[in-house]
């Protein structure tokens, strides 16, 4: 059965733990430090549900590895470089002006984002603020990310083994764009991957063993975009498995059809699986804003009033 239709023959959601303004897909245009120094190069996407994050963020420039096939075939410095990105499904949380996250599966094996997040949002415009003053990032919603609404958070996996052992990760989507982490099954040091790898190369599967990758539906499936592991581009995310209801309501069962494959079955905890998510790309504003708005449209290069009424309205 496919998530689609589970989400809308049995929804299930937990109280929504953020701002319905949160909710999406969001992909970041800069981060300013306070330093003054700016970045606008790294590919960064963040998807939202009711209460996990899903995060990844790649450098702009990475080793251009297509002619090697496999990672196995890359050199130690290859590795290395393609392990300085990350990624993260998290529990998130607000308190009534910070977003917490915690909880955290990540390709990264040490706490690079300690800080909560002030938000605030303009329109499909999201800023994210450290409280330490320290950086200030500016998030866009994407185009279609209303619809499908799912946050999983990976219980355990069972192997080709037939034996079923805990693992973490998650799978959050937000319409047309999807996000899934699946954890190590054995923890590396604490540290930077490109660092540990540095330092012993020969833990270099154990590194890669931790999958992060983001996706956009197409045709009925999820050709993967951008992945921490850039074998992984090109392949579909969620591949032969298909899912089930659980007579736990909270749960869901995903089983592999492929055959041979690595693993035969993954328990997951839903915190989101509705049908229907509204991301608007308009905000509220107080009447005299609004008022300024349609009076000055013109000169502010908006060209369609009707898009100024309708967000007056909203």
């Amino acid at each position: 059965m496919s998530l689609e239709l589970l989400a809308s023959t049995r929804p299930y959601a937990e109280p929504l733990a953020v701002p319905q303004w949160t909710l999406g897909c969001f992909h970041r245009r800069c981060i300013t430090f306070a330093t003054g120094v700016e970045d606008t190069s790294t590919r960064v996407i963040w998807i939202q549900s009711h209460g996990l994050t899903g995060d990844l963020r790649l450098p702009l420039v990475r080793p251009d590895v297509r002619a090697r096939g496999a990672l196995e075939a890359c050199t130690e410095v290859e590795r290395a470089e393609l392990a300085r990105g990350e990624g993260f499904v998290a529990r998130t949380s607000w308190d009534g002006a910070l977003m917490h996250w915690d909880a955290f599966a990540a390709f990264q094996p040490y706490e690079k984002w300690p800080e909560p997040g002030r938000l605030e949002r303009v329109g499909a415009c999201l800023v994210e603020w450290a409280p330490s003053g320290i950086y200030v990032e500016d998030w866009r919603l994407q185009t279609g990310a209303s619809g499908l609404s799912v946050g999983l958070q990976l219980v355990s996996e069972t192997g080709a083994d037939g034996v079923s052992r805990s693992r973490s990760g998650g799978l959050v989507i937000a319409g047309d764009h999807a996000l899934m982490l699946i954890g190590r099954r054995k923890p590396l040091p604490t540290g930077r991957v490109h660092e540990i790898l540095g330092a012993n190369p020969g833990l270099w599967e154990d590194a890669f063993d931790c999958e992060v990758a983001y996706a956009q539906r197409r045709d009925g499936g999820w050709p993967i975009q951008l992945a921490v592991d850039p074998f992984m581009e090109g392949r579909d995310l969620l591949g032969d498995a298909v899912f089930g209801a659980d007579p736990s309501r909270d749960l869901l069962v995903q089983r592999n059809t492929e055959p041979g494959g690595a693993w035969r079955e993954r328990v997951w905890r839903i915190d989101t699986l509705r049908a229907d998510m509204a991301a608007e790309a308009a905000t509220s504003a107080l009447p005299g804003g609004m008022d300024w708005l349609t009076r000055e449209a013109d000169a502010l290069g908006i060209a369609d009033r009707e898009l100024v009424r309708s967000a007056s309205a909203g």
